[in-house]
């Protein structure tokens, strides 16, 4: 059987590293200027925070999702909390469509809720929700394929109020003239 050494390596790790209290000690006390992370730097953050820029906040929140586990962790956690099952409560008026309409009504509903695959989409705009604050996308269908398609929020705004007091999100469609690839644009 063959050993192997480690003790060079053990020493080369020892020399390398910087013990975690004391890099946390560093971070937060010594240059408080000094970058926290590669894009901002901690004089920054509290500059973005005070003045609650909203594209800022949702840059330096994306920024920290990408980049501290912590902060992926949480969020992930938050978004993965529930574990969005799903019921369907047939509704109809008595005298009207027979029990094979009604039937037939209630499997096509089902059907439509199973191929948006649910547990996945929800916990997808869960995490756009709470990175960005905000989530706006789109139900789209085709033939028997239905996704829920994600709406830059750059080009997206809501202004105005249907008849049943929903928002009606607006589009801008110069979003499509930021696309310069012909066929992608199609």
């Amino acid at each position: 059987m063959d050993k192997h050494n480690f003790d060079e390596f053990r020493a080369k790790l020892k020399r390398n590293t910087v013990p975690l209290s004391e890099q946390a000690y560093y971070k937060y006390t010594t240059g408080l200027n000094r970058r926290v992370a590669n894009n901002f730097s901690l004089e920054e953050i509290e500059r973005i925070i005070r003045e609650g820029d909203i594209s800022s906040l949702r840059e330096l929140s994306r920024y920290y999702y990408r980049t501290n586990s912590i902060y992926k962790n949480n969020i992930d956690f938050l978004a993965n909390l529930f574990l969005y099952d799903w019921c369907v409560t047939p509704v109809f008026k008595e005298g009207e469509g027979s029990e094979k309409q009604i039937i037939k009504s209630f499997y096509a509903a089902c059907h439509f809720i199973d191929n948006l695959n649910l547990p996945t989409t929800l916990s997808h705009i869960t995490t756009e929700w709470l990175i960005s604050g905000i989530y706006n996308g789109i139900l789209r269908t085709d033939g028997e394929k239905v996704a829920i398609q994600d709406l830059p929020l750059a080009y997206c705004r809501s202004r105005f109020k249907d008849f049943n007091n929903l928002n009606i999100l607006e589009f801008n469609l110069r979003y499509f003239d930021s696309i310069h690839d012909e066929e992608f644009r199609k």
